[in-house]
Order: C-alpha cells, then sequence, then structure tokens
C-alpha cells in the first residue's frame, strides 16, 4: 500500500507541471522490488537519469525534485528503491544509469563490469554518511564500557556468551545490518586477523536478532545491544547510545554510475548534473531533512540529544571479501563451496598444542569434522594426507576425494579424518600445495567458492627431489586459470622462518598464509575455510 502511496504522490506532482519526477516503488521481503515503478517523465525535460537507490537515500533524491526540474535544462528522474543484495541485479535489469546505495560495499555484489571504475563519472563519491551506533540499556552499555567501550570489545562480550546479545537488521536486505555486522567483524579482523574474524561472526550469530524487514534493529530487553544507524533514532529516546573507542562503523551513501551511462556522452552529462546538484550547497537541507550528514559534517541540527562524538577514525568501505565474511556467517547457502583440505601428517602433528596435552592432528581432525558440518548439501569436500612420498611418487595420498557433500560423503568424510594420523615421514610441502591447486583448478565448480586449504608446520623438508620455492611459485602461475578462479590458503602453525619463504611463492595466485599459535586459532582456520562460501 505504501508503494501505491508513493506512485499517487509522484503522479500528483506530474500533474501540477513539476518537471522533474522521481517514482518510487515499494520493496518486496529482503529488498527485492515489489513491482515495476510506472514510468513517471516530464514532458518539459528532454533527459532523464535511471536511478536505483536505498530507501534511506530517497527522500534526498525526493527534495531536489523542485530544483532539478527547473530551466531549460532541466533533469527528470526515474528512481526506484531497492535495498540490500537484490539492488545490484535491479542495476542491471533496468539498465540504471546510477546506483546509490546506502554503502559503497554493495559494490562488491555487482556483476564485473557493470559499474564504472573508481573515479571514472565521480564513481565512488560519497554523498552522505550515517554512523551506527550501539543502542543498549544502562547496564549493558557499562558492561561495554568496562570491555573498553570498543567494537572489539563488544565482539568480545557477545562471543564469550556472557549474556550480552545483538540486535542486527538482515544484512541481506539493508546496509544498515551488512555494515553493522561487517564493523564488528572488521574491528576482530584488525586487531587479531581474518581467520578470528570470521569465526566471532560464526559466533556471534548465535547470540543474535536478526530483524527483518524495515524495521530499526532496536534493543527489546535488557542485556541486548542494537546496532543502529544515526538517522534510524530520530524521534526516539533510548537509553544508552555508545560508539566505538577503536572504530566508528559508518554507512557510505555512494554514487556508482553505470560503466555504460559513463561512456555515453548524453547520459555522463545528465549524470554530472545531478551529481553536481547532489554535492552543492543547495543540497543540505535536503539531506537534514533525511537525516543523513554530509561527508565529514556533524550531525544534523535536529538529532537526538545525548548522541556521543565520533572520536575514533572511520572503518573502511568493507571489501568483497569482507562482505562475503557477513553472508556466509548468517547464510548458510552462502557457504557454498568446493573445498580439497590438504593435512600434514608428519611427526610433528603428534606434538600437543601449546598450553594443552592435545595432539595438533587431533585439533586438525576436529576442524576437518566442523567444516564438513558447516558446509551446504551443494558443496563439495575432499580430503588429502600429505608427507614425503606417502604414495609413490606422489608425496600425498586421497583419503577422500572431492565430491558434492551427499549423505555418502559425509559418511565418507568421518572415516577418512579418522585415518588422519602422525607419521614418521617428510614434508613435501610444496610438491603437495602446487598438486592441489592444479587439482582444484581442474575440479572447478561453477557457481560456489573453490577453495585449497593446507594445514602444516610450515616447513617443506626430507622430502627428497623436492620442488623450491621458486618453482612452486612458477608451476602456480602456470596453473592459474583467471575463469577458474581457485583461493590458496596455508595454514602454517608457529612463527617459523619458512613460512615467509612460503608466502612469497604463493604470491602469483594470491594465496594466504595463515599463522596459528593456539588451539583457539586452528580452530578460527577451519571455520574461515567454512565461510569463505560463494564468490560476490
Amino acid at each position: 500500500m505504501r508503494g501505491l502511496l508513493w506512485v499517487a504522490a509522484a503522479a500528483l506532482l506530474a500533474a501540477a507541471s513539476v518537471a522533474a519526477v522521481l517514482a518510487i516503488v515499494d520493496r518486496g521481503p529482503g529488498g527485492s522490488p515489489a513491482g515495476d515503478p510506472a514510468r513517471l517523465s516530464a514532458p518539459d525535460c528532454a533527459r532523464t537519469v535511471r536511478v536505483v537507490t536505498g530507501s534511506s537515500f530517497a527522500p534526498v533524491l525526493d527534495a531536489l525534485r523542485p530544483t532539478l526540474g527547473t530551466g531549460p535544462d532541466c533533469l527528470a528522474l526515474d528512481a526506484v528503491v531497492v535495498d540490500g543484495r537484490a539492488a545490484a541485479g535491479r542495476v542491471a535489469e533496468r539498465q540504471a544509469d546510477v546506483w546509490i546505495p546506502d554503502d559503497g560495499s554493495w559494490a562488491a555484489t555487482a556483476r564485473p563490469g557493470l559499474l564504472a571504475e573508481e573515479g571514472a563519472g565521480g564513481a565512488g563519491t560519497v554523498l552522505a554518511t550515517s554512523p551506527i551506533y550501539m543502542v543498549t540499556d544502562g547496564a549493558t552499555a557499562a558492561r561495554v564500557r568496562a570491555a573498553g567501550g570498543t567494537w572489539r570489545g563488544l565482539a568480545g562480550l557477545v562471543t564469550a556468551g556472557s549474556g550480552v546479545r545483538l540486535a542486527v537488521r538482515d544484512p541481506n536486505g539493508s546496509g544498515d545490518g551488512m555494515v553493522a555486522a561487517g564493523s564488528l567483524g572488521e574491528a576482530v579482523w584488525l586487531a587479531d586477523g581474518m581467520d578470528a574474524s570470521s569465526a566471532a561472526l560464526s559466533a556471534a550469530l548465535r547470540w543474535t536478532r536478526t530483524v527483518p524487514g524495515d524495521s530499526a534493529a532496536l534493543p527489546d530487553r535488557p542485556g541486548e545491544v542494537g546496532l543502529v544507524p544515526e538517522y534510524a533514532l530520530f524521534g526516539r529516546t533510548p537509553a544508552a547510545v555508545l560508539t566505538g573507542a577503536d572504530h566508528t562503523a559508518l554507512l557510505r551513501y555512494t554514487w556508482l554510475p553505470s560503466a555504460t551511462a559513463t561512456e555515453t556522452p548524453e547520459r555522463a552529462a545528465a549524470l554530472a548534473t545531478l551529481l553536481a546538484a547532489l554535492k552543492g550547497a543547495a543540497a543540505a537541507e535536503a539531506y537534514t531533512g533525511a537525516h543523513l550528514r554530509r561527508p565529514g559534517g556533524a550531525a544534523p541540527p535536529d538529532a537526538p540529544s545525548g548522541l556521543p562524538a565520533l572520536t575514533a577514525g572511520p572503518l573502511k568501505t568493507l571489501g568483497r571479501h569482507h562482505v562475503d565474511h557477513v553472508f556466509a556467517a548468517w547464510y548458510v547457502q552462502d557457504r557454498r563451496s568446493s573445498i580439497l583440505l590438504a593435512v600434514d601428517v608428519s611427526g610433528s602433528m603428534a606434538e600437543p598444542a601449546p598450553g594443552t596435552s592435545t595432539p595438533l592432528i587431533t585439533l586438525v581432525r576436529q576442524g576437518c569434522l566442523a567444516v564438513g558440518r558447516m558446509l551446504p548439501d551443494r558443496s563439495s569436500l575432499g580430503l588429502w594426507a600429505f608427507g614425503s612420498r606417502l604414495d609413490p611418487p606422489r608425496d600425498h595420498r586421497v583419503l577422500l576425494a572431492t565430491a558434492p557433500l551427499t549423505d555418502g560423503q559425509r559418511a565418507g568424510l568421518a572415516g577418512a579424518v579418522g585415518r588422519l594420523t602422525a607419521q614418521r615421514t617428510g614434508t613435501g610441502l610444496y610438491d603437495t600445495v602446487l598438486a592441489a591447486y592444479r587439482s582444484a583448478t581442474a575440479g572447478y565448480r561453477p557457481g560456489v567458492g573453490n577453495q585449497v586449504v593446507v594445514f602444516t608446520d610450515g616447513r617443506n623438508e626430507d622430502d627428497p627431489g623436492s620442488i623450491t620455492a621458486r618453482q612452486l611459485a612458477a608451476g602456480l602461475a602456470a596453473a592459474a586459470d583467471p575463469a577458474r578462479r581457485v583461493e590458496l590458503t596455508v595454514v602454517a602453525f608457529g612463527a617459523l622462518p619458512e613460512v615467509e619463504v612460503l608466502r612469497t611463492a604463493l604470491e602469483p595466485v594470491r594465496g594466504y598464509v595463515s599463522n596459528v599459535r593456539t588451539p583457539q586459532e586452528v580452530s578460527a582456520a577451519f571455520l574461515h575455510a567454512a565461510a569463505s562460501g560463494v564468490p560476490g
């Protein structure tokens, strides 16, 4: 019904000869459009810009209509509101000239080539911001402050099962939720690394209430911390509002023109007119009316009282991999992957993990089983053991061939993991890394994330005839196929100098080396493997 009222209002404005018209439609569940808008155009405006925008930015465009619609160079806006992950597809479907989402990180969900390169036609320009706060009751605010008053401290309270819980808008349907969850993970990533971040998001989900639809994620019980953008707090009087002492989480409303529009002179000129209006001083009132800040600006003058000052530097816009982490943590189907696990079974794996009496190989077995539990049925999984000449002339032995995770494959995984035992053997690490990467590339599955994850102590030793680190790098470069992208991760236990040599060898395929030193970090590395998910 709300969508019909908006369209009716727009039609009345057109009848009153307002030259610039903004057509806005309601959204279906998860941010998808409920239907196509009636095409509204101004008869005396020769130029029209097709826009896809987020619901919290639409009031800005609406407020600028009278200005855009005057004079001989007037501009009509044909716009739809689509929030969340559905928006990128809508941009492509309607061949929009520009996308103005509620955060620039949504660009990671667009297909390659859809959007203009950074800087072209103003691409990447931040038009407005809205900081994300921690909103809670007084007693819980005191607990967050005692934990440092930081995003990382909040993550620690939540993941520890301390009784502090989160409320987050559905990340699939809005930047409010996706950036809020991503900021929590990002604070952990910056402090403790990528694997710890992935583990923190996965653990936090258990203690998080995901708020569907358009409602703000305000706390509804003691002990709950709602992650809420500033614009959604207008007209409300929360008991306690905190901002991170380590980082400021921020929605960035970003100008993302399509590549096609910036390459077409007439469309590019119309876009330049709209961008100039959005950046100009005359737009200040429009942003205030939408309860948004200008980049680097103060809160709107009618902001709720008691909002804390933003003293910490802002987190960067989430990159593609970081966005994937959020979705994979929240939605099991986003973990669809084809993963080949290769596990070092040399003698050092029988040694206990630091601070425990548990052999390292036991932790690895547990991690392999955890990956199998976390992956959905449409995933594939395989398992190798490797040492030196375990299956001559190969250094690795296939314990479970990579195949879809049917009930039979899951049962096979349990049996294969049981055969992971430490042996008196060398470590043919370089040969195995190259063999696993080639195997995953040859068996590439489109539409899912393809990965190789190797767990080792980081040494390549006691392996007669082994290739060198330089030969490994050359072999990886030759095996890489841009059309069959495989992520390569080596989880190295300890801080041996050989790890840096390995890190350099993986550079041709942008491989990642994760150093782990504790049982918790071992578990986090396997959780990250399972949560990498479908490529954006």
